[in-house]
């Protein structure tokens, strides 16, 4: 009975493994489509209300779920004005950040230019580029949400096959 119970265990154990890894990706879609909505945020409040990119930041704080302490952090740096650039800030905030260690590295050099970028230009120039980074997002978003499916599904088998393998050893 006990070792019923322990194979149990191992196999469910070796399940749940598969499951982490999975919503791990799951998590980095969401983080990345989170940071694509504040994208086409600091566009609508650069177009249209003209805002100072600290404010902006501010409003992030309170409308994000994963990002929200980024952009706090960003706020309140912005706010403090210690004589940094944004650039360097921005850098500062993304290795502070916790959600950073869901993304890979391709993403988190894609949110590396975003802020050597933002900020820093005239006010067309800077929609613009605020559009091609939007565009650049969504694109990686959809490759990620095929290559998702696919990872799940072997996330899974893989956790169930290894806690069945690790459970056939120890019997």
């Amino acid at each position: 009975m006990i070792k019923f119970i322990g194979v149990l265990l191992i196999v469910s154990g070796g399940m749940l493994l598969g499951h982490y890894f999975a919503e791990k990706n799951l998590i980095r879609i969401h983080i990345l489509e989170e940071f694509e909505q504040a994208l086409q945020y600091i566009y609508g409040e650069i177009e249209y209300a003209a805002l100072d990119i600290g404010e902006i930041f501010g409003s992030l704080a309170v409308r994000s779920r994963y990002c929200g302490g980024f952009w706090a952090y960003m706020y309140n740096r912005l706010l403090e004005n210690n004589g940094g650039d944004l650039y360097s800030i921005w850098l500062d905030g993304l290795d502070n950040s916790t959600w950073a260690m869901y993304l890979l590295y391709e993403d988190k050099l894609f949110i590396e230019e975003v802020g050597k970028n933002t900020g820093s230009l005239d006010r067309q120039s800077q929609l613009h580029t605020l559009e091609i980074f939007k565009n650049r997002l969504e694109g990686i978003i959809s490759a990620a949400r095929s290559e998702y499916k696919g990872k799940a599904k072997v996330c899974h088998a893989v956790g169930a096959a290894a806690g069945i393998f690790i459970s056939v050893l120890l019997v």
